[in-house]
């Protein structure tokens, strides 16, 4: 039996609803923190520490659109944090010989693009989901990378170090925020206006159904997680570059805030729905919890509960809002709504 959805007509009440979304409440949640910072710790706002800021930012946001993909197609990523650990390793070989940054960071993506591809080859075509998948190669990179580096790659030149000390837009602006700029732009109209992102969304959605439609879901999910790779490469480059010294455990657990980003901006972990936009939020918010907290006198200890009480908050407000939406629509036999248009006198 065929079904009917029937659904209210939206008037001005309606409309106003629909403006309260997730990057809604994040945006109003963002200025409060804003604004606390400005009565509680003017200092806050000193240039250091927004440049700082806004430095930690762009390579957390670069590295969380792609994460923001992975998640989309309802997978995961745990060895972001490991890949970007072996990109910034990988990367100090490379400029320890006085190569310059376009070099390295080349370098950079397509070690992230190689790494994430087999993760994403073991989860379609060996069928290992993708939490064991991605685990089990976080376990092998974390692992190998002492056998190949005894702690530390170290005095690095300062070609290695231009990106994050020399590289300023009107010369206090760092170079990696105008990259994150320019990859946000670039993945949000990716997003809004490709055929493949609508695959994206349809394999997150349902896999099965999506098969019946004629995508290619392995295909789709192996390519989310190559389009990831080079992100990472980017973000790992970006935090390798910060000093004249690379440790073997750079980002590792990074992978953790990744997620934490892409989740607090609303992107559901069931996959199927998500924005750019809400991951750009998510990212920022978390970017000033650590200084906004050792501003204000508070042990940085906290940060990590702090940040997962807000992860928490999130995805009880989105559950809650899943809820309502369901609640909300009506669904009745066609049959129903024909007799009783029948006997309204209205012919459909």
């Amino acid at each position: 039996m065929e079904q009917t959805s029937l659904r209210q007509a939206p008037d001005g009440k309606g409309k106003f609803k629909k403006m309260l979304t997730t990057e809604f409440y994040l945006l109003v949640f963002l200025v409060a923190i804003l604004v606390m910072m400005r009565i509680a710790a003017p200092d806050f706002y000193s240039l250091n520490t927004i440049m700082t800021v806004l430095n930690y930012f762009s390579y957390l946001l670069i590295a969380a659109i792609g994460m923001n993909l992975i998640i989309i197609t309802s997978n995961i990523d745990v060895a972001a944090g490991a890949i970007m650990s072996v990109v910034a390793i990988v990367i100090a070989f490379v400029g320890k010989t006085g190569a310059p940054l376009p070099v390295f960071m080349a370098v950079g993506m397509v070690v992230g693009l190689v790494l994430s591809w087999v993760n994403g080859l073991f989860i379609t075509k060996l069928k290992i989901p993708a939490i064991v998948a991605t685990l089990a190669t976080t376990q092998l990179f974390v692992g190998a990378l002492p056998l190949v580096v005894e702690g530390s790659i170290y005095d690095l030149p300062a070609s290695f170090t231009w990106l994050a000390f020399r590289a300023k837009l009107f010369g206090a602006l760092p170079a990696s925020v105008v990259f994150a700029a320019v990859i946000t732009v670039g993945f949000m109209l990716f997003m809004r206006y490709s055929r493949f992102s609508k695959k994206l969304y349809a394999v997150g959605n349902n896999k099965y159904a999506a098969t019946l439609t004629g995508i290619n879901v392995n295909k789709v999910m192996i390519l989310a997680f190559v389009i990831a790779g080079p992100l990472y490469g980017i973000a790992g480059t970006i935090i390798a570059t910060g000093g004249q010294r690379v440790t073997t455990t750079m980002a590792n657990g990074f992978e953790m805030t990744l997620i934490a980003a892409v989740v607090l901006g609303g992107t559901s972990i069931a996959g199927g729905s998500g924005k750019i936009i809400g991951t750009v939020l998510g990212a920022f918010i978390l970017s000033l919890i650590t200084p906004a907290m050792n501003y204000i006198g508070m042990s940085s200890d906290w940060s990590d509960a702090v940040m997962g009480g807000i992860i928490l908050l999130a995805v009880v407000v989105a559950s809650i809002s899943t809820l309502t939406k369901k609640k909300k629509t009506i669904v009745v036999p066609d049959a129903v709504v024909s007799a009783s248009a029948s006997s309204s006198g209205e012919v459909k």
